[in-house]
């Protein structure tokens, strides 16, 4: 058979504001039965959602159907038409769609060059696509070889030396909008890795009191006892609010948390920064008098200062990363080299089989030793012949060479006779 496809449609910060991008994203059972869903439509699937992208990586027979499938099954589960996806979207196929995985692996695709967060997200979307049976031996080992370049980015260069996360980002937006944090009263939503550094980077400001609001109440005891916090259940968020300087929305949700209701009787300042996609917060809460909300998206002027700093750094993970992708495309055509040299054999041995049987009806009169001299004659040829033609596909650096050699022995690039 010809060798699968891979293909990433996905679409980022670069290519669609945040309210796009939280249409697309995956949170919750969402991406459980998003799997499920890609799964029936094509050879292997994986998602990776994240408050900076939706990225969906599929295998299939041909590009063009992998990215038609993969546009259907965007647009069945999440109701939005062919043509929103043409605009927010980007495509890779085949070596293009590997150097762009360990691109985001590398942190280099990210709005925060090198964020570490990027490595445990995709580690998490492998886990999950493993177990719903979607993702196979090809984006098994994309994902996998993925993870290793994203770790020899960060220890065979100095870009790791570059500290900023997202939640870096957001505390310095913070710290820009108000100026000093000294002796703000703060409120994280959520309990996860992104609430957790926020909190702590917080608590180097000399922030005063830190509410931590979390749906697990033990996950945001865990936090509040980490950053000297205290927690307030979601039943208590709109009183939290209002004690408030500044909100920080750090949870995968599949509708806000806050929203307009929650803080329309502000009577002072309240800075709202929203970290989630899909929303934490609602954005209709910029509104209020007195109340500024900043997304996602604000981030990236912090970012794209930090990125310029480390312009040497960065070419020096676009040479690993296509090392990487030349390994990778060998592992490639390592397996079609392989399916195309069973393919060989079986017809090999089909053929030879047929005529020993034929053969040796013909030779019945020979003894039961002599008949095996004979297929160990006809063994001992077939292996013969066989050796140069195998030789020479293990070390076929193309497609259209395998399935040349393929047509020698009568096979179609099908595999089949």
């Amino acid at each position: 058979m010809p060798a699968p496809q891979i293909v990433v449609v996905g679409s980022n910060h670069e290519y669609a504001p945040v309210d796009v991008r939280e249409k697309l994203a995956f949170t919750g059972d969402a991406l459980a039965e998003g799997l499920d869903a890609l799964r029936d439509r094509v050879q292997e699937g994986l998602i990776l959602s994240t408050c900076n992208r939706t990225e969906i990586y599929a295998v299939a027979d041909t590009a063009e159907m992998a990215r038609r499938e993969v546009f259907a099954f965007l647009d069945g589960y999440h109701h939005v038409p062919a043509h929103v996806l043409e605009r927010a979207s980007y495509v890779h196929t085949a070596a293009d769609a590997v150097t762009h995985i360990f691109r985001v692996a590398s942190g280099l695709d990210s709005m925060v060059l090198g964020e570490p967060q990027i490595l445990s997200q995709i580690r998490d979307a492998l886990d999950m696509a493993r177990k719903a049976g979607a993702a196979g031996p090809i984006l098994q080992r994309l994902a996998t070889d993925a993870l290793k370049t994203g770790k020899r980015a960060r220890t065979d260069t100095n870009i790791s030396r570059n500290r900023v996360s997202i939640a870096h980002a957001a505390v310095d937006l913070a710290r820009h909008e108000l100026g000093d944090l000294a002796g703000c009263s703060v409120v994280i939503l959520g309990a996860g890795k992104m609430a957790t550094l926020t909190a702590k980077l917080l608590r180097t400001h000399d922030i005063g009191e830190l509410v931590v609001v979390n749906r697990s109440l033990e996950r945001a005891q865990e936090l509040a006892r980490a950053t000297d916090g205290y927690v307030v259940p979601v039943s208590g968020l709109r009183q939290a609010l209002a004690r408030a300087d500044v909100v920080f929305g750090a949870v995968m949700v599949e509708r806000p948390m806050v929203g307009i209701d929650d803080i329309d009787d502000r009577t002072s300042p309240l800075l709202l920064i929203d970290l989630g996609v899909p929303r934490t917060i609602d954005s209709e809460c910029g509104a209020v008098d007195g109340v500024s909300i900043k997304d996602v998206d604000a981030l990236e002027p912090l970012a794209d200062q930090t990125r310029r700093q480390y312009a040497a750094e960065v070419a020096k993970v676009e040479a690993l990363i296509e090392s990487a992708t030349t390994a990778f495309d060998a592992w490639i055509q390592g397996r079609a080299a392989a399916s195309a040299i069973a393919a060989i054999r079986h017809r090999a041995d089909e053929m030879r089989d047929a005529e020993l049987e034929r053969s040796l009806r013909r030779l019945a009169h020979l003894s039961e030793r002599d008949q095996n001299v004979v297929r160990a004659l006809a063994h001992g040829l077939t292996n013969k012949m066989l050796h140069d033609p195998v030789i020479a596909l293990r070390h076929s650096v193309s497609e259209d060479e395998v399935n040349g050699i393929k047509r020698v022995f009568g096979l179609d690039p099908d595999g089949t006779a």
